[in-house]
């Protein structure tokens, strides 16, 4: 079962068609309620920032350890990448709480 909505799947597709032709457009993705998901246009090298925003009571080291629910979603989006042969980094750490939104950073790469 895909925990990742299609919206969020298509703009990781767009995403990844755009490295392919030098122009990747930045995604900003509801991918429930209280998680986005954030990925920076690259400015020209072969890397982007990607961060994962959510609102929790909790802020744990890493992403993933948020739960499985959470970790079947991050896995999702990760796959989706990997299938464009983007590499997502092994974690994605907690970073800083802005406003009551805790993010969670990492850095794709190709």
């Amino acid at each position: 079962m895909n925990h990742v909505p299609n919206d969020a799947l298509d703009a990781i597709d767009a995403f990844g068609e755009g490295i392919l032709y030098g122009a990747p457009p930045p995604v900003r993705e509801r991918l429930r309620s209280d998680l986005r998901l954030r990925i920076s246009a690259p400015d020209g090298g072969r890397s982007a920032p990607c961060q994962f925003e959510t609102e929790h009571a909790r802020t744990p080291a890493t992403l993933r350890e948020r739960g499985s629910f959470v970790r079947t979603i991050v896995d999702g989006v990760d796959d989706r990448l990997a299938a464009w042969g983007i590499e997502t980094p092994e974690a994605y750490r907690y970073g800083a709480t802005v406003d009551g939104t805790h993010r969670y950073d990492g850095t794709l790469e190709w």
